[in-house]
């Protein structure tokens, strides 16, 4: 008895090199025939209708009706309308530039620096650093390199080793030496955390990795964390309570939606504003997030949030009669 061969599993390289010349030619030629993209595509026509079927779905945030992509078969003839072309060449923030250039990176293939580079300069020439500074934290498809800031965290946990770090506190404006027993990495708001203890506070803490200058390995060790211990580190990841909302102006809405975080865009105005949701932040880290914009940000709920705010403003208001 002869066994069946196991199907092939489709490369999504593949898929993704196909969808993206897809949309664009059949743009440029309204009406062109599927055994046309078939043939400039090498697959059967019956790859190219799923792959019709799968752009569908493809959508930019914050996904109204007219922000998908429509296309539609009429007859053997593709149409695409609505294809959220860009007029010129896309300005992208360091942030979106070096998750494009990983996720490049990880793909592999020919070409794959040139595409890197060509990133780099879509970024403005001042926050060009800050790019390379991302990409050298982004580890996608393979592991982090061992003497790598990750890769140094990644060992010091395995091990039960303390890490010996130069951190700098956002709310102080300043660095300071620390000894860490790093616990785990935590996600939260779009930033990576290690959460770990600190001997000089004599407690756990999140520090942001993006925020460690300097790490070393050290040789002291420590002992496992318990259980409540690494719970603590796994609820700091998660979401709890209301969101806060926030009212952001025009230029407080540019700068906060381009970078990462778990934004929920409630509604937009007409000169660029934002009311947008946050979940699982504090009410402090509401009432310092809005005034880093001066009077570009305000905090709208829940009552808590609000009150913590309103009496941050009228302490701040009461040192200038």
């Amino acid at each position: 008895m002869t066994r069946k061969a196991a199907p092939v599993k489709a490369d999504a390289r593949d898929r993704l090199r196909r969808v993206l010349f897809l949309v664009p030619y059949a743009v440029r030629h309204p009406g062109v025939p599927v055994r046309e993209l078939a043939r400039k595509c090498g697959v059967p026509e019956k790859q190219i209708l799923e792959d019709l079927d799968f752009l569908l779905g493809v959508g930019c945030p914050p996904f109204a009706p007219d922000d998908f992509l429509d296309l539609y078969v009429e007859g053997d003839r593709v149409h695409v309308a609505l294809h959220q072309s860009f007029s010129r060449p896309p300005r992208f923030t360091e942030s979106e530039a070096a998750a494009l250039a990983a996720a490049a990176r990880a793909l592999g293939g020919e070409g794959t620096e040139r595409v890197v580079r060509a990133l780099r300069e879509a970024v403005p020439r001042d926050r060009r650093a800050i790019f390379e500074e991302l990409l050298a934290c982004i580890f996608a498809g393979s592991p982090p390199a061992k003497d790598s800031l990750l890769g140094r965290i990644e060992q010091a946990i395995a091990a039960r080793r303390a890490l010996r770090i130069r951190y700098f506190t956002a709310t102080r404006g300043e660095e300071s030496e620390r000894v860490v027993h790093p616990y785990t990495l935590a996600q939260r708001l779009g930033h990576w955390y290690l959460w770990g203890h600190d001997e000089g506070r004599g407690k756990a803490l999140p520090f942001r990795l993006d925020r460690i200058r300097e790490c070393a390995v050290d040789e002291k060790r420590f002992e496992p964390p318990t259980d409540a211990e690494l719970a603590r580190g796994r609820l700091f990841s998660e979401a709890s309570g209301p969101p806060v909302r926030l009212r952001l102006g025009p230029l407080a809405a540019a700068w906060a939606l381009a970078r990462p975080g778990q934004w929920r865009v409630v509604k937009r105005d007409r000169k660029g504003g934002a009311e947008v949701e946050v979940p699982g932040v504090s009410d402090e880290w509401a009432t310092r997030f809005a005034l880093s914009f001066g009077g570009d940000a305000e905090v709208l709920g829940p009552p808590s949030a609000r009150r913590h705010f309103g009496e941050a403003v009228r302490r701040a208001l009461a040192r200038y009669p």
